[in-house]
């Protein structure tokens, strides 16, 4: 069910967007690093076990940009994958580690650029998106016990700002939340706060 919503998303998206006008459309691919946080519901916060609620993260970011580029507005879309690092749960008590948990989140947005400053060689644009997606996170026991990976579909709130360096190489620093929706996830909700390098074509 989670992958029907996460494909229908990204179809309406794509379906959005395919009017523009082909010379306006600038695609875009990049790499992005990022600190993740995690906040668990309250009934794991009152369990035995200590859950990590800091994590790195690694991504790739593609889309396409729509608009002309000495307007104020444009709009696009971007899709996501970020894959956190692997960080220890640990009993409260003892302080051992129990098992090891990292998360994956797949996700795309529509957004909208605003240029704040900026000639017609580089541009400074605040960039606001909100979208639909999937996440997991898999734990790997460390006690013989069974491991677990927990799917969940998610709502994505994106604010950030891009930086030009080129007409072609964009710097990007953003905040990305992620709300679950499965009913008695373990995480309630997650953030990444980091940035991209982007080649814009």
């Amino acid at each position: 069910m989670t992958s029907k919503i996460f494909l229908t998303s990204i179809a309406t998206v794509f379906a959005t967007v395919m009017g523009a006008n082909a010379t306006t459309i600038r695609p875009f691919a990049g790499a992005t690093m990022g600190l993740q946080g995690a906040y668990y519901n309250s009934d794991l916060d009152a369990s035995d076990i200590d859950s990590p609620k800091d994590f790195i993260t690694f991504g790739l970011e593609a889309g396409a940009r729509f608009g002309e580029y000495n307007k104020i507005y444009n709009y696009g879309f971007s899709v996501n994958y970020d894959n956190s690092s692997r960080e220890k749960i640990k009993d409260k008590f003892s302080d051992t580690t129990v098992a090891k948990i990292n998360t994956n989140v797949f996700s795309a947005t529509f957004d909208n650029y605003m240029r704040l400053s900026g000639d017609k060689m580089k541009r400074i644009d605040l960039v606001l998106g909100a979208g639909l997606g999937m996440m997991n996170y898999h734990a790997d026991s460390k006690d013989g016990g069974s491991d677990a990976t927990r799917w969940s579909s998610l709502v994505e709130l994106k604010a950030g700002l891009d930086f030009e360096l080129t007409h072609n190489v964009t710097l990007s620093a953003q905040t990305r939340l992620f709300v679950p929706m499965r009913d008695a996830y373990g995480i309630k909700a997650s953030y990444i706060a980091g940035g991209a390098v982007k080649y814009v074509f």
